[in-house]
């Protein structure tokens, strides 16, 4: 009887770390950040952080939000779309009325857990258009890109320096 050989199951089973994991892992998330940021370029997509849960049990506060740039007469009712309010604040909730404005569109938004449509009308010529949504990514991606993230990446980035240049790999050299 022939042996099989082994499954990817039981070769991660019996995988231990070495010296060069944390710069594989490194490379890893650098590549998955590169890549995550070509496609938000190309696409003129739009990552947005619920803040508030207006809009649950469909999307919460902490869910990550991409939406894309497009022209106000594209929204339709029952489209939701993130603009900013009067305060700059950035307002994500669904489009309850439609209606041309001069060279603009107004829209009457309304949160899907509020019991009322929001206060202020809007008259925008672009909005951004939400595409779908990531549950709960909102919460890492704001303290990575928050000064906590960014001193955190700093230090890893100096240690991985540290591992990749540290006296020992002069020693080793020498011999």
């Amino acid at each position: 009887m022939a042996e099989r050989a082994p499954n990817i199951f039981s070769r991660l089973r019996d995988w231990r770390p070495s010296r060069s994991t944390p710069i594989s892992l490194a490379a890893f998330l650098g590549l998955v950040c590169v890549l995550a940021t070509a496609v938000v370029a190309l696409f003129d997509l739009t990552p947005i952080v619920v803040r508030s849960d207006s809009m649950a049990p469909e999307i919460n506060r902490g869910d990550l939000v991409i939406a894309r740039g497009a022209s106000a007469g594209e929204v339709a009712v029952g489209d939701v779309i993130s603009v900013e309010n009067r305060a700059g604040e950035r307002v994500t909730h669904r489009v309850e009325t439609v209606d041309p404005y001069g060279s603009s569109i107004q829209f009457t938004l309304k949160g899907d857990a509020n019991a009322v449509p929001d206060s202020q009308v809007y008259n925008e010529t672009s909005i951004d258009k939400v595409l779908w949504t990531v549950p709960k990514l909102g919460y890492p991606l704001r303290v990575a890109i928050g000064p906590v993230g960014i001193f955190v990446g700093g230090l890893l980035v100096a240690a991985l320096a540290w591992v990749v240049s540290g006296p020992w790999r002069r020693a080793a050299s020498e011999f």
